[in-house]
């Protein structure tokens, strides 16, 4: 993937001549010391800046140019008092979209937003509401943004990103740095609907995509989604992305959707259980009592033992009910296991058949 294919900044109107005067900038960044100990004088004088509140600010002050630079003005930055804060936020507030993608600048904004009062937070936002959308796409950027997300408190600033980004969240979903602002939003806003929304409909195809099914799960609390999940559930289960929304489902609603899990599987258990990524989905399903039961119903009693014994996938889900198994069910598969075990050879498998036993020998 093109890293610029995102960045409508690389162009910047800055050229080389403005950093090389860039007050923060050393000759040498290489061997210079920065001290974490100093006061506001001292660290001023350090590096040759005059107070904020004894001058006109330029922005351009503000827009580090090198590793070192930018670490300077983090401290800057954590160390000021309030009013020189708000005169800082009040320069870069126009050019914040710019220094959220800036190779050095993105890191003095995150530390930004973690000194800024609610206020001043909302400020930056409303500057920035129109490039929020292309700063999400953008592999630098999306730090940033995830990092201003989570300090998001007021409806105000819930109101800016869902105006920001409507219409957008689907296909925000399944790209490599959006993807994670999506996820970011739907764990911190308090109303997340609006996102929900925009999904709904789409659970499926985002479900089997690697980064669209990290939403899913961030979202499988809600009963909609839930509902939709379980509805294409044969399907994901064999899924190498999809079963992962299935099993974040079981980790969450357990017992509440047994019936519509049994109803989805039963009659092909034996088969999922011999599928490499279903398995691990009827592994977690075996954790939930009332689903337990139908399993060891439909594997046990029909006597499809011999069948798990010789495949890998199916000795881990015969390792996991062996585990979780109350005493009387326990032995009933015992004693399947040692009819079965005999009439198999199989190197490989012997260390798997052994734990087995010896799960189903514990009292």
């Amino acid at each position: 993937m093109d890293r610029n294919k995102y960045n409508p900044y690389m162009h910047s109107k800055r050229t080389i001549q403005n950093y090389s005067k860039n007050i923060f900038d050393s000759p040498n960044p290489s061997q210079e010391h920065i001290s974490t100990a100093y006061s506001d004088a001292s660290f001023a004088e350090s590096v040759d800046i005059i107070p904020v509140s004894e001058k006109q600010i330029d922005s351009n002050k503000y827009f580090p140019a090198s590793k070192a630079g930018s670490k300077k003005l983090q401290q800057l930055i954590a160390k000021s008092r309030p009013e020189d804060l708000s005169k800082i936020i009040e320069s870069i507030s126009p050019q914040i979209a710019d220094l959220m993608v800036d190779v050095y600048g993105n890191y003095m904004c995150q530390t930004l937003f973690h000194n800024c009062s609610a206020s001043q937070r909302l400020l930056l936002l409303k500057a920035m509401k129109s490039n929020l959308l292309t700063v999400s796409y953008h592999p630098r950027g999306t730090h940033s943004l995830q990092n201003l997300i989570a300090m998001t408190s007021l409806k105000e600033e819930e109101t800016i990103y869902r105006e920001a980004f409507q219409g957008k969240f689907f296909e925000m979903s399944k790209d490599i740095n959006a993807s994670h602002v999506v996820q970011r939003l739907l764990v911190t806003l308090t109303n997340r609907y609006f996102i929900i929304r925009e999904i709904l409909g789409r659970v499926e195809e985002l479900s089997i995509d690697k980064l669209g099914v990290c939403v899913i799960k961030k979202c499988c609390n809600d009963p909609q989604i839930m509902n939709e999940v379980l509805g294409c559930g044969l399907l994901l289960i064999q899924h190498p992305y999809g079963n992962y929304a299935i099993q974040s489902v079981l980790e969450i609603w357990k017992d509440e959707i047994a019936h519509e899990f049994i109803g989805a599987v039963g009659g092909k258990i034996l088969q999922l259980c011999l599928q490499k990524y279903a398995s691990n989905v009827m592994e977690k399903a075996i954790k939930v009592e009332s689903i337990r039961s139908s399993i060891v119903k439909e594997l046990i009693i029909d006597e499809k033992v011999l069948e798990l014994l010789s495949n890998q996938y199916g000795c881990y889900v015969l390792r996991t009910l062996s585990k979780e198994s109350d005493q009387v069910t326990k032995e009933i598969i015992l004693s399947s296991v040692q009819a079965n075990v005999t009439k198999i050879h199989s190197q490989k498998l012997k260390p798997l058949w052994q734990e087995i036993i010896n799960n189903l020998n514990l009292r």
